[in-house]
């Protein structure tokens, strides 16, 4: 015991040689700096608690060859080049993401992103972001020297905040800063989801690669959906949510201040979004919310002239042994410095009765939205007030970075089934049926406009409407195309069509609306290995008077068909084959737009064949290429006439 003593008297002189702080200090603070081991005693230092970085590197590359030249802009006289290669995505996603996540303790966190894009047409001149001469390039030796390659870099969604407190009295949520993917019902804040009636042949941007690439087939042949990323259903705010979870006696609510994508960008007048729901839940999954979503803007610098919305609901959602009941009524308003607009109803009701109750699920949707409710942050659509469609509600129209109408068509818009908009009312039907191997989708749907605000119809051609979007590149143009009736949105490019049974301009006939769809599924073995099928099949028309039936004559204004195949073989794990098949007929008829050289309305054609392959590199990566022969002819309008062929390879890594 005392050699044990002695030995750490003589360990203490020896550590007080080097140290810098005499014997009263080390009597009065037992810390000292040692130079060869740092703080003495050692204590553990503060530190994050986690920090994570990951993302995607994601090549993608387009190569388009027409077979004749196709006027994109009537205006400028631009066609579109007989070859193209692009190299980069127009759908605004970068090629490298980064995302940077850090916990300093178990309730706060915070993150970023990087991305980068780049943009190589192989001249040194301006495009996207300015080209780097050869000799401007840096070296390897110095890579900070001259002018570098990745100047394309900036924040996504911006630097978030988020924090997470757990009480006796229930958790409370906060997130700050970037943008956040947030919603809380359909007719105040949420993203259109469908019924998952699309193709899969053409990848979106964010789609996942997973562990085998069957199981994206899989989940789609089995499930009628498939894996989506965080995006699906939600908005964009940017700014603040407080949200109250798991409070006394099954209350919570959430509140948002800031702004969304209807008002975001670089306005230099002040504009913000604000809103909130307040929800009872009983029983397990019932539950009763108000639910509100608020716009302000000011139009003038002198903060006097006032623009905006208000939306106001009622949600109540019960489930049932044999029914599911979710029902959402409100009131809304469109408040214009121009025109004062009254309040309005918003109602959306579905009852689906399950397979307790019948063979087979069916789902019941009702929905009534007044002309006078406008909110774009919902899921349904302004078609009536033309002043709503800047991003600023500004009455000349829209001079933020993004109008409204970049993102959703404008006018009597024909949708797919569950898509709603202001200023009609409709039911909709929806059910999925087995037989054997085939698991089949349908749809059907019948709609009228309440008053008749507009002449015009828009509508989208579903085969070909990536390579189609694609005419015009990173911007979305209005009034281009031969005969400036096409509308370029976010991967589609949408027409616009004029109905002429007007009087002296203005319309006289809320139109109606027809709608079928079947997603039919199937799936087999050839040589032992998986073979899928997939139909998807949409039947529109839009017509003067109401029909039960989608209207196969000259009595509607627009009769559109579009049927497209595409089949799935996995040859192995690692690697499957596809292919694509698909044609639509749009046909309008003398009570529309005419032809002044032809006499003739709207007449077209169009089809697509297409083959590829998808290849898994490894557990993150994929490889997918898909070549695409396409044609579309307006027998009316010679002008709107294209064919040719496309050739896409993508290269996705996650890390």
């Amino acid at each position: 015991m005392y050699l044990h003593k002695l030995i750490r008297v003589a360990l203490l002189g020896l550590t007080l040689g080097f140290a810098t702080q005499g014997w009263s200090q080390l009597t009065s603070d037992s810390t000292t700096f040692d130079w060869r081991r740092g703080t003495f005693p050692k204590e553990k230092p503060d530190e994050i608690y986690q920090l994570k970085v990951s993302g995607f590197y994601r090549f993608f590359g387009t190569n388009l060859q027409m077979d004749a030249p196709y006027l994109i802009d009537p205006n400028s006289g631009a066609i579109l080049d007989n070859r193209t290669l692009f190299i980069g995505d127009d759908s605004q996603l970068p090629n490298l993401l980064m995302n940077v996540y850090g916990r300093p303790s178990k309730n706060v966190s915070w993150g970023f992103d990087i991305f980068m894009f780049q943009f190589l047409e192989g001249n040194i001149g301006p495009t996207y972001t300015g080209q780097v001469s050869n000799a401007n390039r840096p070296s390897v030796w110095d890579p900070l020297s001259g002018t570098r390659l990745g100047q394309s870099m900036g924040l996504n969604l911006g630097m978030n905040f988020y924090g997470s407190y757990q009480t006796t009295h229930g958790t409370f949520n906060v997130r700050l800063g970037g943008i956040h993917w947030f919603s809380m019902s359909d007719l105040t804040l949420a993203g259109f989801r469908g019924y998952n009636r699309f193709t899969l042949t053409e990848r979106n941007p964010w789609d996942p690669i997973g562990n085998e690439l069957g199981v994206r087939y899989e989940q789609m042949y089995r499930n009628g959906d498939v894996y989506q990323d965080l995006r699906w259903g939600e908005r964009a705010v940017q700014g603040i949510i407080l949200e109250g979870i798991n409070l006394p006696d099954g209350w919570s609510f959430a509140g948002l201040f800031g702004k969304t994508e209807l008002n975001g960008g670089f306005l230099s007048i002040p504009n913000s979004t604000y809103g909130g729901r307040l929800q009872k839940t009983y029983g397990e999954n019932d539950f009763i919310s108000f639910n509100t979503l608020n716009n302000t803007t000011w139009a003038d610098s002198l903060n006097e002239n006032i623009q905006g919305f208000n939306m106001h609901t009622l949600e109540w959602k019960s489930i049932y042994p044999n029914f599911i009941y979710q029902v959402e009524i409100g009131a809304g308003r469109y408040k214009s410095g121009v025109t004062d607009y009254p309040w309005g109803e918003a109602i959306s009701a579905k009852v689906t009765a399950t397979r307790n109750l019948l063979p087979i699920p069916i789902e019941i949707h009702y929905y009534r939205i007044s002309p006078y409710v406008v909110n774009n942050n919902a899921i349904f659509w302004n078609t009536s007030l033309e002043d709503f469609q800047g991003i600023n509600q500004s009455p000349t129209g829209g001079t933020g970075t993004q109008a409204a109408n970049v993102l959703t068509p404008f006018s009597s818009s024909i949708v797919q089934i569950g898509q709603m908009t202001n200023n009609r009312t409709g039911l909709n039907l929806n059910t999925a049926v087995r037989l054997g191997k085939w698991n089949i989708g349908l749809g059907y749907g019948v709609s009228t406009e309440i008053e008749a605000f507009q002449n015009r119809i828009t509508y989208s051609h579903f085969v070909n409407q990536l390579t189609r979007s694609r005419f015009w590149r990173w911007n979305f143009p209005n009034n281009v195309g031969p005969y400036g009736n096409y509308n370029k949105a976010y991967r589609d490019a949408y027409q616009v069509l004029e109905v002429t049974d007007d009087s002296l301009g203005i319309a006289v006939n809320p139109k109606k609306f027809t709608q079928m769809e079947v997603h039919a599924k199937y799936k087999t073995k050839i040589a032992h290995r998986n073979f899928y099928a997939f139909f998807l099949g949409r039947y529109y028309t839009a017509q003067p008077e109401f029909s039960i039936l989608p209207v196969f004559s000259e009595d509607a204004y627009l009769r559109q068909y579009n049927s497209e195949l595409e089949m799935f073989y996995e040859l192995n794990k690692t690697f499957i084959l596809n292919s694509y098949l698909g044609y639509e007929r749009s046909i309008a008829n003398y009570q529309t737009e005419l032809n002044s050289e032809t006499l003739r309305p709207v007449n077209q054609t169009g089809w697509g064949v297409g083959v590829g392959f998808d290849v898994s590199l490894s557990k993150n990566a994929g490889l997918f290429f898909r070549h695409r022969w396409f044609s579309f002819e307006d027998s009316s309008f010679p002008l709107d006439k294209f064919s040719g062929q496309e050739s896409s390879l993508e290269l996705k890594i996650f890390f």
